[in-house]
């Protein structure tokens, strides 16, 4: 039989440790964004002013689900999943084949607290069992491009378009067998150099629209403690080309399960005839194959460059704004969903045109 409860304070985070992470390698829709690494530095870095919340399932004495919340004030109270922001998944975390009585339990669990006029939730994958247990009219947030690996990669090299074919294959070509240029990974102990070069080549990207870039105030250092963990765990894909010992591309990946996860890129515009972002994602999806890894996430955006890799899904991210009684909650949830109309519009207008 199956208990649900509910647990408040940041204390929880050290109660719950061993359990959640024992969850998240048992559960099939694990990600890096549910990780205990992830949520716990995420709450200490950009959790300010908000109470953390976790509706636990359990079972006997094992935990089978779990979902993290913050409850945060203002004209309405509202809760959020944890880690909103620079998370691309937030749904809940589940033992296999408990996936859908974990949801309808935590969507029952969070609905129904007193204390909470709105219920936010974001960045939930419509294939994922919230999608379908959530009450409200969805609000498509981001689209979201998943690559379903073949065994080899010269079966994969075989679908992609000739253009992009002969880009790929130059690092097998003089520039990289001469050694002018080579690929960098960075482990644990290494991170920080690997960020350095990642955060001023993404600024750069970034600098030459105009625009700030994703990695600003606080988030650098959430970033800088999460790969830290992440390398210490193996979930870790951080990349940087040189071409003639000089930095002009890297690549900020991940990995849990089956599944790598591209999440961030920077590159020198004034290198584009090299096409480093072309050959850091080719490189990427080649380890992944040749590790095992069964699908490469594109994850948020649905952006030009990644269609060119011909990822064969196309799944949405959805936000279900589900108002408590009383004329407040109402005026809350149309106020936000007035502001998710907002967000989907600027962010159209942000993505990039593509890594080449």
């Amino acid at each position: 039989m199956l208990r649900t409860s509910l647990r408040t304070g940041a204390g929880a985070f050290g109660e719950l440790r061993e359990s959640w992470q024992d969850l998240v390698r048992s559960a099939p829709a694990a990600t890096p964004f549910q990780t205990y690494e992830w949520l716990s530095t995420w709450f200490r870095h950009l959790g300010a002013g908000r109470e953390p919340r976790f509706v636990t399932v359990t079972e006997g004495q094992d935990l089978v689900g779990l979902m993290p919340l913050v409850r945060s004030q203002g004209p309405w109270r509202t809760l959020r999943p944890m880690g909103i922001g620079p998370s691309d998944y937030l749904h809940p975390i589940a033992r296999h084949d408990y996936e859908s009585a974990v949801s309808a339990e935590i969507f029952e669990a969070a609905t129904n607290q007193r204390d909470v006029d709105l219920v936010d939730l974001h960045q939930v994958r419509e294939t994922q069992e919230l999608a379908r247990v959530a009450e409200s009219v969805p609000i498509v947030q981001a689209t979201c491009l998943v690559l379903d690996l073949p065994d080899t990669y010269d079966a994969y090299l075989g679908t992609l378009g000739k253009s992009l074919r002969y880009d790929v294959r130059k690092l097998d070509k003089t520039l990289f067998t001469s050694g002018r240029a080579r690929i960098e990974t960075f482990g644990p102990g290494e991170t920080g150099r690997g960020l350095d070069v990642l955060f001023d080549l993404h600024r750069a990207r970034w600098r030459k629209r105009r625009l700030p870039g994703a990695f600003l105030g606080k988030t650098v250092d959430f970033h800088r403690e999460w790969a830290t963990k992440a390398a210490e765990n193996g979930w870790l894909w951080l990349s940087v080309l040189h071409v003639d010992d000089e930095a002009i591309g890297a690549i900020y990946a991940m990995t849990v399960g089956d599944t790598a996860y591209y999440y961030q890129a920077g590159f020198d515009p004034e290198k584009g005839a090299v096409s480093p972002g072309t050959l850091l994602v080719a490189s990427s999806i080649r380890r992944a194959i040749e590790e095992g890894k069964r699908h490469f996430d594109f994850m948020r955006g649905d952006e030009g460059y990644k269609r060119r890799w011909k990822p064969q899904r196309e799944l949405r991210n959805l936000r279900f704004i589900q108002p408590g009684p009383g004329p407040r909650a109402r005026l809350g949830a149309s106020w936000n969903e007035l502001g998710s109309r907002v967000e989907t519009r600027v962010r159209a207008r942000l993505e990039g045109r593509g890594l080449l």
